[in-house]
């Protein structure tokens, strides 16, 4: 391989990593593995806590570059400046891990999908925000000189949302989490959800499940939904506020919790919930299954794709549906070990190495 020098642009406004930042860090030491001439400097903000610890890592060099942290003011200086910052760094490639537009850049420049719900679920950003975004998003996607996609499903929204042509795209799938031991002893009477706390998240589906069934209150089950608010918060606690409070009581939404805390909660629960109608990935899939436990997911967008047959799938919006299926988790002791088995059989599937390396081959195709 043409010895590389790879920028990074890991700027946005995440004080504490989420996707895109968790996507990155997993994917940095193996971008950097493949290939012992590959050098990287990485752009990131000054609140960016989780790149600004990054030191002492050989062949990687990180710049903490002031920025407007407001989305529209980002917006802007990456529309108007960065190009300029790029330019001076004289890299091979630009790395773009998020869908971030940058029409004055001369460099040639990957940039990864991880989804398009600006197009699929635009209540999510608010109406006049999502046609502002979803413009840019076209944008960045047609001034990108490649296009990875995170899923098949979200190779198959690129083109049809934003007419990526199919030569210039490219699907490397992420990994996931290394297998966690999983104590069954340990295990408690109670189901999980983790996700920011969205209409399109499925959650009013997933109480609406959970409070119709006798069984699973009877068996003393709980439900802890685990998230940042989002644009169903409201909705979601007028809905608690109007349950009975015995079942009131079985719910919990902590919020945002600490790593160790969510550690604990996918390692005890004794299944994981997601029935989402909207990914792009759907990462939690893996970080559930690593930690050993079950999982009901809506068969929508990319779910089955991550899924396969280490889970059950259920219809979307289907409360009925998912009951069922939360009930045969509750008191089938065999599914449970018939799904952890094979959950850790599918993990194997979704590897940071082999994402590093195929990321890394696509950044190699402008060094040929």
């Amino acid at each position: 391989m043409t010895d590389t020098h790879i920028l990074i642009d890991a700027i946005n406004d995440n004080a504490d990593p989420r996707g895109p930042d968790r996507y990155l860090l997993e994917l940095l030491p193996h971008l950097l593995s493949v290939d012992p001439s590959t050098r990287i400097t990485l752009l990131y903000a000054p609140w960016q806590r989780a790149f600004s610890a990054l030191t002492a890592i050989d062949r990687l060099t990180t710049v903490e570059t002031p920025t407007p942290r407001k989305p529209l003011g980002r917006l802007i200086w990456h529309a108007t400046c960065f190009a300029g910052i790029a330019h001076s760094h004289a890299a091979d490639v630009v790395f773009l891990p998020n869908l971030i537009w940058t029409p004055r850049l001369r460099i040639p420049s990957v940039i990864t999908a991880h989804d398009l719900l600006h197009f699929r679920t635009p209540e999510k950003f608010g109406t006049v925000k999502a046609a502002i975004l979803r413009r840019v998003v076209r944008l960045a996607l047609a001034r990108a000189s490649r296009v990875i996609a995170v899923s098949q499903f979200t190779a198959s929204d690129a083109e049809t949302f934003a007419a990526v042509p199919r030569d210039k795209l490219r699907v490397v799938l992420e990994g996931g989490p290394d297998p966690r031991p999983r104590d069954k002893a340990a295990v408690e009477r109670r189901f999980l959800f983790v996700g920011k706390v969205e209409r399109s998240k499925g959650i009013n589906t997933l109480i609406d499940a959970f409070i119709a069934s006798e069984r699973l209150a009877q068996a003393g089950y709980g439900l802890v939904i685990v998230g940042p608010p989002g644009n169903a918060s409201s909705d979601i606690a007028a809905r608690l506020n109007a349950l009975d409070p015995v079942d009131r009581a079985r719910i919990d939404l902590p919020g945002f919790v600490p790593e160790t805390t969510l550690e604990h909660l996918y390692l005890t629960s004794r299944a994981f919930v997601f029935p989402s109608v909207s990914e792009g990935f759907g990462l939690v899939l893996l970080e559930a299954m690593a930690r050993g436990a079950p999982v009901i997911a809506a068969n929508a967008t990319s779910l089955p794709e991550v899924l396969g047959d280490a889970g059950l799938l259920v219809p979307p919006n289907d409360s009925t549906r998912l009951r069922l299926a939360m009930e045969r988790l509750a008191f089938d002791d065999a599914l449970c070990d018939d799904l952890h088995d094979k959950g850790r059989a599918r993990l194997a599937c979704f590897a940071w190495e082999k994402a590093g390396r195929e990321t890394s081959q696509v950044l190699q195709e402008f060094m040929q």
